[in-house]
């Protein structure tokens, strides 16, 4: 018996853990701000685990802080601008966030302090 799966996604997600801040505006037209960190990313988007959840369907910016072995700091970061298109609850007793939400990119900016790559929403 052959198996297949179907992979739904168009872009290949990279199981990555890199700080995440993030910045919304509520529906009072308040600024939001939160933290927490990437469990994947695709150049489509990612997801975030984070105890704060802005509401689905909002307008989100991301900015991710890429770090390496032996670097105190790194430059590398990803800034994004995307649309939250899922909210995650989690009962694991896990170490960490137990909340996460998924966001589709509308477009990004990968820099590293000295070069940039970016994509423009279409």
């Amino acid at each position: 018996k052959e198996v297949y799966t179907v992979e739904r996604r168009g872009q290949t997600r990279y199981g990555v853990r890199a700080i995440a801040e993030f910045v919304w505006v509520d529906a009072w037209g308040v600024p939001q701000r939160g933290q927490g960190y990437t469990r994947d990313i695709s150049l489509g988007g990612m997801f975030i685990r984070s105890d704060i959840q802005p509401p689905e369907k909002t307008d989100i910016q991301v900015e991710v802080s890429f770090s390496s072995l032996g670097e105190a700091t790194s430059k590398l970061r990803i800034s994004v601008k995307a649309s939250v298109i899922r909210l995650e609850s989690s009962s694991s007793t896990s170490f960490g966030p137990k909340r996460g939400f998924a966001l589709l990119n509308r477009s990004y900016r990968l820099h590293d302090g000295s070069r940039m790559a970016e994509k423009v929403a279409d």
